[in-house]
């Protein structure tokens, strides 16, 4: 895992930049192991909005969504999520607590089947309607 940290006004800037960074690693990871199906999305992102009603058309009615963006510590989540997927930008979809993808990639195993046969398989949904 990379870190990066701003070393502007010494060392006690970057242990508190150390600090904060840890508290949104278990941010991320808590709310992961919290929620069977976890979005972490900007409000206003087309992908966002198209993984949440990608989501809602495959029957999961119980997701939890964070809106990055509402938060002050927001660049420090998405390098978070960037370290865990590979993947800079939003949005970060868990099923399980396996990384599944962002907009498109929820979208296209929805329009395959694979993101249904996803969900039955770990009991998220069963036929159309959510568990």
């Amino acid at each position: 895992m990379l870190l990066f940290f701003c070393s502007v006004g010494g060392r006690e800037n970057v242990h508190q930049e150390f600090h904060h960074f840890n508290e949104d690693i278990s941010l991320v990871r808590g709310l992961i192991e919290a929620h069977r199906v976890m979005v972490f999305s900007k409000s206003t992102c087309p992908f966002c909005l198209l993984a949440k009603s990608t989501l809602k058309e495959a029957g999961v009615r119980d997701f939890k969504v964070l809106e990055i963006e509402l938060r002050p510590d927001v660049q420090d989540i998405q390098k978070v999520l960037c370290d865990m997927t590979g993947i800079s930008t939003v949005p970060s979809v868990f099923i399980d607590k396996e990384y599944v993808g962002g907009g498109t990639d929820v979208q296209r195993k929805h329009e395959s089947g694979e993101l249904e046969r996803l969900l039955r398989g770990k009991g998220i949904i069963h036929g159309n309607s959510e568990t």
